[in-house]
């Protein structure tokens, strides 16, 4: 019964496809046209909605990706505008320690930095042909950072804190009391041959001494942040912050042409030096 009812199905089918195609066969052009038409759209109509699809899809990704590549482009031009407008911060604060300084300065850019390795030294883009010497003063705006050890042409190299070969005389701008700033272990700073009898406190302002002609007087080199009196010494162990961190530093200022109208020499550091001997 049921092949019976597949069999006529397929007869009518085929009875009306005749039936309509005999219609169309006999009908105006007019009428075919529309018939053929209707067919194609029908037929086609899902392809070209396809195809219009695809082409917006791929239009769109096209957008985005030139959106992308120009947000790209502006981000990497706002952070060359960052490290531009850094740069001229730090360039301005130079220039204006510089204006209200007396000493002849030479600023150089730190090209090497061997601030990590014991012992700490920097290399800098100025030597010679900047009249700079062996022994010449380093700083920055904040205050004293090392010397000069090593001058070339073109390049020098300045050792800085903490490296144990710099041996300062340095003077509490407070009370006055006078000491050696120097490194015993290349990571802090200690103001030496301090009597416990002195009068040094904890947050007091450390600067050079001018004794011995090789620093100017009055450079900030740190504060004091420790004190502590060793039952085995006569003197003082007194710990110092440095008032700035040369780990991120670019550019520095060399002393140059820096000669004290007297030269006083130094006792406390002949001192050191004599029981070294």
């Amino acid at each position: 019964m049921l092949k019976k009812t597949e069999g006529s199905t397929g007869v009518w089918a085929w009875v009306i496809s005749l039936f309509l195609a005999g219609i169309i066969y006999i009908a105006p052009e007019t009428t075919k046209s529309w018939v053929s038409s209707t067919v194609r759209y029908s037929l086609y109509s899902p392809f070209v909605w396809v195809d219009k699809q695809y082409n917006l899809l791929q239009d769109n990704f096209s957008r985005y990706i030139k959106v992308y590549r120009e947000m790209g482009r502006s981000k990497i031009e706002l952070e060359m505008l960052k490290e531009i407008r850094e740069e001229n911060k730090r360039l301005r604060a130079l220039l204006e320690f510089r204006e209200s300084n007396e000493f002849s300065m030479v600023v150089g850019e730190v090209i090497g930095n061997a601030r990590n390795r014991f012992p700490s030294e920097l290399t800098i883009s100025r030597g010679t042909d900047y009249n700079i010497e062996k022994d010449d003063p380093v700083v920055i705006s904040e205050g004293l950072i090392g010397k000069i050890v090593n001058v070339g042409p073109n390049t020098s190299i300045a050792k800085i804190f903490p490296n144990p070969a710099l041996r300062i005389s340095a003077v509490d701008q407070r009370s006055r009391v006078k000491g050696i700033v120097s490194s015993r272990n290349g990571r802090e700073l200690f103001l030496e041959q301090v009597s416990k009898e002195e009068d040094i406190a904890v947050g007091d302002r450390i600067v050079t001494s001018g004794l011995g002609g090789v620093y100017p007087k009055g450079l900030p080199i740190g504060r004091v942040v420790q004190i502590t009196d060793p039952p085995q010494s006569m003197f003082k162990e007194i710990i110092i912050s440095p008032l700035v961190s040369t780990d991120k530093l670019e550019e520095l200022f060399v002393i140059i042409d820096f000669h004290p109208d007297t030269l006083v020499v130094d006792s406390l550091e002949n001192t050191t030096k004599k029981e070294e001997l």
